[in-house]
Order: C-alpha cells, then structure tokens, then sequence
C-alpha cells in the first residue's frame, strides 16, 4: 500500500474536504434554526405498540421506539430527514478524503469509505450515545 499521493489525489482531498464543510455548515444552520425540531419523530412510528428489539439488529441494538422501516434509527437514518441527510454527507466526504489518502485501490476506498469507516464511527456513537444520555 503506497502512502505518497498524487496531486490528482491531493487535489481529490481537498475538493472532499470543502464539501465537508459546506455539508457540516448546512447541518448546523439546520440545528439553529430549530427546522429539525420533530424530524427525528420520521424514523419512529408512534402508532406500533410492543417489541423494538427487532430481528435485523441481531440483538445488538434496540431501537427505544418501533421504526418506520428497518434501520430508520440507524444505518439508513439519512433517509428520514434533513439534518440526519447532511450529517452522512459531511462523514462521507471526511471517509472518502481519508481513504483516498490511504491508497489507490478503488475497492478498497469503497470498503474503508461505506463498510469499515461507518460501522467503527456508528459502534462507538451507538455506544456513547446511550451512555451519556442515560447521565
């Protein structure tokens, strides 16, 4: 694996970079003008009473309401409304910079960039998340 890039590949760094925060900037203006007040209600359906802790989580994860549709609350949750939207774009873009920076390899950027980067952010988020909300 050749860690030295390109100026293509520098360049490629830079434009995801920007995009990055363009992405970050439409989620914060988002948050402070309160828009996503009851977006989070779009990934919960609030009309199913009984078990949240669905088959597709494998018991791992256990949604604290039944979803709209499998992973609304979590791997598909930039579906469900705007904030949630550029919040995948902006960590998409942060993925991709860094696994161009890694290596040329397409595949494996694809890997790093929509398997290995997600899962490891969205293990530890998941986990911090429900430790500190309980606080």
């Amino acid at each position: 694996m050749e860690l030295c890039c390109s100026v293509l590949q520098y360049l490629l760094i830079l434009i995801l970079l920007i995009t990055a925060g363009y992405f970050k900037g439409r989620m914060d203006a988002i948050a402070h003008s309160r828009l996503n007040n009851f977006d989070w209600e779009k990934k919960y359906d609030f009309t199913k009473d009984g078990n949240y802790n669905h088959w597709w989580y494998f018991g791992l994860v256990t949604p604290r309401f039944p979803e709209k549709f499998p992973f609304s609350s979590t791997a598909l949750v930039f579906l469900t409304d705007a904030w949630h939207k550029y919040q995948f774009l902006t960590l998409h873009c942060f993925y991709l910079a860094i696994a161009i920076g890694i290596t040329k390899n397409i595949w494996v950027i694809l890997l790093l960039s929509f398997i290995i980067f997600p899962l490891s952010v969205g293990a530890f988020f998941e986990y911090s998340y429900n430790k500190f909300r309980k606080q």
